[in-house]
């Protein structure tokens, strides 16, 4: 009676794990959608325009995830293409194009060597490369990633992004939840914080929305001279 309990046991265990894991792997499933927001920019003279994020499925394992920016005084175009790997965003080309007649044009283009562990960068035509340790990631996949980190319950923030050249370190915290007004309705947010040294005045703030599988909501940010740029949510589809 002892070993049919001990067995029963032992299925219950094995069952409530195989459970578990399956609940982690659905957390992290990638859904293509096109995601609009009211983008704004106030130095003193508020201006408004559009950003969106695209996020769409290329083949069994490649994906491409975009941020666009289109107003009266900028045009900013951000892309990656990454494989998932079921966990992590595995950047493989980044590409970067601003310009207008408020702000320097600048051109970017990153492709990442895994085997090699380099990555090989070409800002405004001038190229060179750099190591990369394992998990790294590019300006805008962390983004995602973080999204997806936040879905699957992990606390530590922490992103290792290679940025210009460099290889920086990106930790955000958890500040809470607040409940708040959007175009598509009320919402409740988990509310991160970019975290910065006591030197680095600005501030990045980032709402991300639990019902709707913590999609990004709202995101503000507090220049050190106090120019403040701000988008919200206005509307969210599949792209089919």
């Amino acid at each position: 009676m002892q070993l049919l309990n001990t067995l029963h046991l032992k299925q219950l265990s094995s069952v409530l794990l195989m459970l578990v894991l399956s609940s982690a792997l659905a957390a992290l499933e990638l859904k293509p959608s096109i995601t609009q927001y009211k983008a704004s920019f106030e130095n003193g003279l508020p201006i408004s325009g559009t950003a969106t994020h695209t996020l769409v499925q290329l083949s069994n394992k490649i994906w491409r995830y975009q941020f666009n920016v289109d107003s009266f005084f900028a045009e900013i175009n951000e892309s990656v293409y990454f494989q998932w790997t079921g966990k992590k965003v595995l950047p493989i080309t980044y590409h970067f194009k601003r310009s207008g007649w408020a702000v320097n044009n600048r051109r970017a283009t990153l492709e990442f060597n895994w085997k090699e562990h380099k990555v090989l960068n070409d800002v405004q035509g001038i190229p060179w490369s750099m190591s990369i340790p394992e998990g790294a990631i590019d300006k805008l996949g962390y983004q995602l990633q973080l999204r997806l980190d936040l879905k699957a319950g992990k606390q530590d923030l922490r992103y290792q992004v290679a940025d210009g050249g460099y290889l920086k370190q990106f930790s955000f915290k958890r500040h809470g939840e607040e409940t708040i007004n959007t175009e598509l309705g009320n919402v409740t947010t988990i509310i991160i914080k970019k975290v910065r040294t006591e030197s680095d005045k600005r501030e990045s703030t980032l709402w991300f929305a639990k019902e709707w599988d913590y999609l990004l909501v709202k995101l503000t940010q507090v220049e050190a001279d106090g120019d403040l740029y701000e988008i919200n949510i206005i509307n969210t589809k599949s792209p089919h």
